[in-house]
């Protein structure tokens, strides 16, 4: 019997906006307490563009070091703003770290109505995707240890074989951050490792899976190397309208735009933590394996993962799968 798994994706940004001087240390001493808390992941985003914060893989670094059991990743890297060589050289080193707890999340940087990284990156965003699916196709060839040409449209990565091995065999779970949307699925289903959808309904989550691992079954892949995830942005309080008007103050401050905005473009839920339990549950229910929660708010962030930990990690855990 597998049980879901959930974790959180670290303030990362909002630290580096509070305590700039200490945020490193600040977070790293939050990551041990969400493991002593029950979570089963923590995760780091990533915007040295336009939310500026610490670099994500030096960071992962830190608190695989002090951690024991808790998963650890990105949610999301976006890997165009970066060189392909230098990226496998670090994943693989941050892999060995972390003892084979490694999961990359990567994202292509999709824009929001919001300053975004795409100011930073002078091609097309199909050219983004060619780039990262062509450069991860070569990483997981090199870390398989497969014969062959590393060479693409884009990149020579040959010398990716010169690189020392990860700890994981064949390599850390890559998994895309995306959505629903068919170009997405073809993606998915094809190469990656996992899915994390950033905007989608618990209905459209499960008919995205099924295609997901449709997809996977005609690629010659088993559909269960594909573990279907989720990233959602919560605040709880026992006065649901209070967990509303929260989640509206911290997108308001994070991106200068209105939660009613915002939910056009990532997943939201305010409420109480029972409510926010079962609409996590509906997911689970549509497929999903493993929930990354982000908690919005910049003040009362010690409550609300103490209550989560407390009310919604158990309930989640409890759910028994095939």
């Amino acid at each position: 019997m597998v049980n879901p798994k959930i974790g959180v994706a670290l303030p990362v940004r909002e630290m580096s906006i509070m305590k700039p001087a200490d945020a490193a240390g600040t977070i790293i001493e939050l990551a041990k307490q969400v493991e002593e808390l029950g979570f089963d992941s923590v995760w780091v985003g990533d915007s040295f563009v336009t939310r500026p914060r610490l670099e994500p893989l030096s960071l992962l670094g830190a608190i695989a070091m002090v951690t024991r059991n808790v998963t650890v990743g990105t949610a999301a890297l976006t890997a165009v703003l970066r060189e392909p060589k230098s990226l496998a050289h670090g994943i693989t080193t941050l892999d060995q770290l972390a003892d084979g707890r490694l999961i990359m999340g990567l994202g292509m940087g999709e824009p929001l109505p919001v300053n975004n990284e795409s100011d930073a990156v002078t091609m097309t965003y199909t050219e983004r995707i060619t780039r990262v699916d062509e450069a991860v196709a070569a990483f997981k060839k090199a870390w398989r240890g497969e014969d062959g040409d590393l060479r693409g449209h884009y990149y020579n990565l040959g010398e990716l074989r010169q690189q020392g091995p990860p700890k994981t065999p064949g390599g850390p779970g890559i998994w895309l951050a995306s959505n629903g949307k068919p170009k997405a699925i073809r993606r998915t289903g094809t190469m990656y490792d996992g899915w994390m959808p950033v905007h989608i309904d618990p209905e459209w989550y499960g008919r995205a899976l099924k295609s997901i691992q449709e997809t996977a079954t005609s690629a010659g892949r088993n559909p269960a190397d594909v573990v279907p995830s989720l990233y959602i942005n919560v605040n709880t309080n026992p006065d649901g309208a209070s967990a509303e008007a929260a989640l509206n103050e911290y997108t308001t401050r994070y991106y200068q735009l209105p939660v009613t905005t915002m939910s056009n473009y990532q997943n939201y839920f305010g409420g109480t933590d029972k409510e926010l339990a079962a609409r996590l549950g509906e997911y689970v229910d549509n497929g999903c394996r493993h929930i990354v929660l982000r908690l919005n708010t910049f003040t009362d962030y010690d409550r609300l993962l103490r209550s989560i930990a407390e009310n919604v990690v158990p309930a989640i855990h409890a759910i028994e799968l095939d």
